[in-house]
């Protein structure tokens, strides 16, 4: 017996049965592309090692890190003469920031507590790391190495705390000055908290006289700077008054100058003719005392003793 099927109930069914599987095969082939990524296996990397005696804690894909970002990981490990040869895988990109004498660290992220990386101490060398390169290793102190470096470094202080308790007991008569000495100074505490008190209050009201006369200055100076402010521009302007008029009166002084030497220059000639013409006015007023009619009008005076008791006023006078 057959049963009869809806006609186009699975009509087209491979179809859709292709397309769910093409689908689910682009989301595998997503995924294993992602996780492809995220190892890094689409990014060029660069391998360099390093050998350590103990390769407790270390382990493949363990982070490699630079001043904290991480930079590749831990590829594989191989016993070698003197340990394990550990190989990290680096992104090209990166070696080139890691010097030559970088060394390659054992460290946690949060202490003694965060997950275990690989930590790149950059050197000082100008050279970048070649690929390949091996560099050293600083394995990481465990917590018994921790606890025996703590207990040298605890042993001689507590020796010394030891000693000077020794030594407290000891001198029993020595601690008990020492504690009536400190009773005296917790006694003197009060005056001398009160005298920081005063000290403080005087100190905060020198300081408010202080302010106030500040303040005071500074209204005076306030003032002053006002006054000025409005005194310097009738200054200036009286200053530019007074230059203009300076000026003016040396333009003046100048164009007179300038005329008095023009008048000069125009008076020489009528001095030198002056001049001639009285040379020549001398020269015929002395020629016509020399001729003959004229000679007599022209005697020269002479000049004689006044005729007060004299022998010569006595001797004309009888002559007379």
């Amino acid at each position: 017996m057959s049963i009869a099927l809806p006609p186009g109930r699975f009509s087209g069914l491979v179809l859709k049965v292709n397309a769910f599987l093409l689908i689910a095969l682009i989301l595998v082939a997503a995924f294993m592309g992602l996780v492809a990524y995220k190892q890094g296996w689409f990014v060029h990397q660069s391998p360099i090692h390093f050998v350590t005696p103990n390769a407790l804690g270390l382990n493949k894909g363990m982070p490699v890190k630079l001043h904290g970002f991480t930079v590749g990981s831990v590829s594989d490990m191989q016993l070698a003469p003197g340990g394990v040869d550990v190989r990290l895988l680096i992104g090209s990109e990166y070696l080139v920031r890691i010097p030559q004498d970088s060394h390659a660290k054992h460290a946690r992220e949060a202490g003694f507590i965060g997950a275990s990386v690989i930590d790149i101490i950059p050197g000082t060398a100008e050279r970048a790391l070649a690929e390949g390169a091996q560099i050293s290793f600083e394995p990481a102190r465990g917590i018994s190495e921790i606890i025996d470096d703590f207990r040298r470094q605890a042993i001689p202080a507590f020796n010394e705390v030891k000693q000077a308790m020794s030594q407290v007991g000891r001198s029993g008569e020595d601690v008990t000055e020492i504690l009536a000495s400190l009773r005296q100074e917790v006694e003197q505490l009060p005056a001398t908290h009160r005298a920081i008190r005063k000290l403080v209050q005087e100190a905060a009201q020198a300081t408010s006289d202080l302010s106030r006369q500040a303040e005071s200055t500074m209204q005076a100076v306030e003032r002053v700077a006002g006054t000025m402010e409005r005194a310097v521009p009738e200054v200036s302007e009286k200053l530019a008054t007074g230059i203009g008029s300076i000026d003016a009166a040396a333009t003046q002084l100048k164009k007179t100058g300038e005329e008095a030497q023009l008048t000069l220059r125009n008076t020489r000639p009528l001095l030198d003719h002056g001049e001639t013409a009285a040379r020549e006015a001398g020269d015929v007023l002395t020629a016509a005392k020399r001729m003959w009619p004229l000679s007599d009008s022209f005697k020269e005076s002479s000049d004689g003793m006044l005729p007060i008791d004299s022998f010569e006023a006595q001797g004309k006078g009888r002559t007379r």
